[in-house]
């Protein structure tokens, strides 16, 4: 039952009087009605509960965020806001599943059986007496420390990486709160996730997307291609060319041998690292046993990065 009586037994004396508070605190958007008893002896008092739930205008400033595209290892950020565009004070919080249904199923993998039996005692107890103050605070530590696991697994290792800040908190009536994701991308690639605000006043969480993309070190050739015009059969020709980072991070590079017949190949020196704005002088030296025209893709591998330096000659 979503309605509650705090205290919900006592003693009252011949004459004495005594007030009660009938709360009401539904969980869905909906119109509840019940009895409510009162047994001061042997007689019976009756009268009747009634209460409507409906959501708060409450929202996000969007429901889809995307930070810059950013360096491995390295951070970047964007801010979305909670808007509170009703009269109540709200709290929130940000949680990593869509319902409690799943964030449930959780805390039952997670906790002691002994604590799931306590729970689960305590849910079917659910009825018109609201829970203390101290059981309270021992399910929302439990809840507290169960999201700080599932945090650290779903949202590193399987989403995105990120930092939503602040976790929680309350929005006063007609006001915004400021929240700031951070993004920290371990490799390079499109990351893709979910994150959910719980928010008082509301049945459902809000959804609010987050996408990102993880940059590695950026390795270019100083020029896309090179044309060594006509050339003399077993002739060596040398060529330089330069390979610059143009990135934030240190890029180890090597060099990828061709495997194509009739052209020979060396690259100078095969491998090293660039530091951040740095240049390396790289020499190609060239000798063709064959005849004709050709077209060859001297590739550089770059660590961290999925896609090789290309330099294409002819």
């Amino acid at each position: 039952s979503p309605f509650f009586v705090v205290p919900a037994t006592g003693t009252l004396g011949a004459g004495d009087s005594m007030q009660v508070t009938v709360g009401f605190h539904a969980l869905t958007n909906s119109t509840a009605k019940t009895p409510l008893c009162f047994v001061p002896g042997e007689e019976r008092i009756h009268t009747k509960l009634h209460g409507e739930a409906v959501d708060l205008n409450l929202g996000l400033s969007t429901s889809s965020v995307e930070v810059e595209k950013t360096f491995i290892t390295m951070s970047n950020h964007t801010t979305v806001f909670i808007q509170n565009r009703s009269n109540i004070t709200a709290h929130f919080q940000w949680k990593t599943f869509l319902d409690e249904e799943d964030e449930n199923e959780v805390k039952r993998r997670l906790l002691p059986a002994e604590s799931i039996s306590a729970l689960q005692a305590q849910g079917r107890a659910g009825s018109l007496t609201k829970p203390s103050s101290a059981a309270r605070a021992r399910a929302q530590g439990r809840s507290v420390r169960v999201l700080a696991v599932s945090t650290g697994s779903s949202y590193c290792r399987q989403g995105l990486p990120r930092h939503v800040v602040p976790g929680e908190g309350e929005i006063g009536p007609h006001c915004s709160a400021e929240i700031k994701v951070t993004f920290k991308p371990l490799e390079a690639l499109k990351y893709q996730s979910m994150a959910y605000c719980n928010i008082s006043g509301r049945e459902s969480r809000m959804t609010l997307r987050l996408k990102g993309e993880g940059q590695g070190p950026l390795l270019e050739f100083s020029c896309p291609s090179l044309n060594l015009g006509k050339i003399l059969v077993d002739t060596l020709h040398v060529s330089e060319v330069k390979l610059i980072n143009q990135g934030a991070l240190d890029a180890p590079f090597t060099y990828i041998p061709s495997t194509r017949k009739g052209f020979c190949f060396k690259f100078a020196p095969e491998e090293g690292i660039i530091a951040p704005g740095g240049i390396q002088t790289i020499q190609i030296s060239f000798n063709a046993t064959v005849l004709g025209m050709f077209e060859e893709e001297i590739q550089v591998s770059v660590a961290g990065s999925p896609t090789p330096a290309i330099l294409t000659i002819r």
